[in-house]
């Protein structure tokens, strides 16, 4: 075997190259080297190798006391690689993504880096590389419990599940169930990487982060460079259930000089982050996001794919009534979110437009031109213009008369209504939003065909509302009033969505599914779940 084109890093992600537990959580804060890492254990771990002292074979306790003699004496000494996993005709290995734009966006670029200088071709018919040995690495996405299905019954001896956070614990359960070999020389592993936050932080803190708690790694270091001071860790002692060996690494920026000597601004953004991402995605605390307020968000029932969801393609303004909602903003984020509501009361945000550092006039300016230019809408096409009611605060000056931000917006054809800003009420109806319709368990527990893709929630999101995804989930209850959101998250997205919905659903009732014919409750196969016409105002 060759030397390899790229040498993974020492600390962290040579401890996790080489870990041999069955389950090994990897991970902690951003920019780790998670997807490297992963896409390089699942083709080049070591599965068979020997000790070498002056040409001889040796084994393994030999070669522990030799390197405890002095240099000199060690001269001689070379650990070999037999074979590793690509070696192996029959091998098999499963990456994960979500979504397949993650998977291209994230996995593919590093597998492209790895995988062809060891022969490796990449067959986009089949979404894997085959080895010259017959090897197989498959790249494959999981956003759906219909995609989920291809995975379960396989047989691979390696499942790796990046960004394994974005899951919902019963799915990674199914998905790793799928690990097996009937070859003694491939063992099967099974490895997953995260970043503290989404919907599965707390499947994987129970599971690997609390139960492998990792050890302070002598006292902190100051890093002169980033003016910014961390922790090192190292991970705790494995634990063992029902004879398996379960496994939490953490990792942060600093286990991964190819970014933070390459990208000078990576450090000072996540530095500039609210007090709980910068402790999530800096330094790797699995302990600052025990709160989470939607819990109930998933992205399988939240999310559309925005090829799924386009106006005057898939939809119109016959079936929906376009509104929108405004969080303000200057030096913080300005946010303007495009809703769509049908008959049902049910609301699809599928875009986001959002700046900072601009005046009033300019936002107005801006979301008018970025609205045209993207969906080729203006003021008069949307029903509803819901807004934050501090844009009525009088702060600036025109023509002598004193101006609120809603009259700059007014000047610009947008006329705003002040929102609702009973921040409680609020929050209660978003997490009601969110919500599966009443019934439902019901519903998929007797259902024989495990497919729920006509299940709806009142709110969803297309998936071009990247900002709304990443930061809804990961906001926090307030640590003294669980009823609210923490004002300290990153919140503009969500408290523009929520000045909308609570002037739409605001009078609308719980949807509840009867368990006979539920799915015509539902609308069948319609996106818009509307079987007459109108719109929301009309229902």
């Amino acid at each position: 075997m060759g030397s390899f084109a790229f040498e993974p890093h020492a600390g962290k992600q040579r401890e996790f190259l080489g870990n041999t537990d069955d389950f090994t959580l990897y991970g902690g804060a951003r920019g780790g080297g998670k997807s490297f890492s992963l896409a390089w254990d699942a083709a080049f771990k070591v599965r068979k190798d020997h000790w070498e002292f002056k040409g001889k074979e040796i084994n393994e306790r030999t070669a522990k006391e030799i390197q405890k003699l002095p240099k000199k004496k060690q001269e001689g000494l070379e650990y070999v690689v037999d074979k590793i996993s690509i070696d192996y005709p029959e091998y098999q290995a499963l990456i994960v993504r979500r979504t397949y734009p993650q998977l291209l966006k994230n996995i593919k670029p590093e597998t492209d880096k790895l995988y062809p200088a060891y022969g490796g071709k990449w067959s986009e018919r089949d979404k894997c590389y085959k080895f010259p040995s017959g090897a197989l690495i498959y790249l494959v996405h999981c956003a759906d419990i219909r995609a989920l299905d291809n995975y379960i019954g396989g047989n691979f001896h390696y499942i790796g599940i990046d960004e394994a956070n974005h899951f919902p614990e019963s799915w990674i359960s199914q998905i790793l169930s799928s690990a097996r070999s009937t070859n003694p020389e491939i063992k099967v592993f099974r490895r997953l990487t995260a970043n503290p936050g989404r919907e599965g932080h707390g499947h994987l803190k129970r599971n690997y982060v609390d139960k492998c708690p990792p050890v302070p790694d002598g006292t902190k270091t100051y890093n002169k460079t980033f003016d910014v001071y961390y922790q090192n860790k190292k991970s705790g002692k494995a634990y063992v259930k029902d004879g398996l060996t379960y496994k939490f690494i953490p990792a942060t920026v600093f286990d991964n000089p190819s970014l933070i000597d390459n990208d000078d601004a990576y450090v000072p953004f996540l530095k500039g982050l609210n007090e709980q991402l910068r402790k999530m995605w800096l330094y790797g605390e699995w302990d600052s996001f025990s709160g989470q307020y939607f819990d109930n968000w998933n992205d399988y029932y939240h999310v559309i794919p925005e090829d799924e969801f386009k106006y005057n393609e898939n939809w119109s303004k016959v079936e929906y009534t376009l509104v929108r909602g405004y969080d303000e903003g200057t030096k913080a984020p300005f946010v303007c979110l495009l809703g769509a509501v049908n008959s049902l009361g049910e609301v699809v945000i599928f875009d986001e437009i959002w700046d900072t550092g601009l005046a009033a006039s300019k936002q107005a300016q801006f979301v008018n031109s970025e609205t045209l230019e993207r969906w080729k809408l203006s003021p008069s096409d949307f029903d509803e213009e819901i807004a934050d009611p501090a844009y009525w605060t009088k702060k600036s000056e025109k023509d002598g008369m004193l101006y609120s931000p809603a009259d700059f917006y007014s000047d610009e054809g947008i006329d705003l209504t002040p929102g609702n800003n009973d921040r409680k009420a609020g929050a209660k109806l978003f997490y009601d939003a969110l919500a599966l319709p009443e019934g439902i368990e019901d519903v998929i527990s007797g259902s024989d065909e495990w497919n729920t893709s006509h299940i709806r929630p009142k709110l969803r999101f297309t998936s071009n509302c990247e900002q709304c995804i990443e930061s809804i989930p990961n906001l926090a209850s307030k640590e003294n009033d669980p009823e609210d959101v923490d004002t300290k998250g990153k919140d503009h997205w969500y408290d523009s969505a929520r000045y909308l919905i609570m002037q739409v659903l605001g009078h609308t009732e719980v949807k509840k599914v009867e368990k006979k014919g539920w799915m015509d409750t539902l609308g069948g196969d319609n996106l818009d779940g509307n079987e007459t016409g109108g719109t929301w105002k009309s229902a």
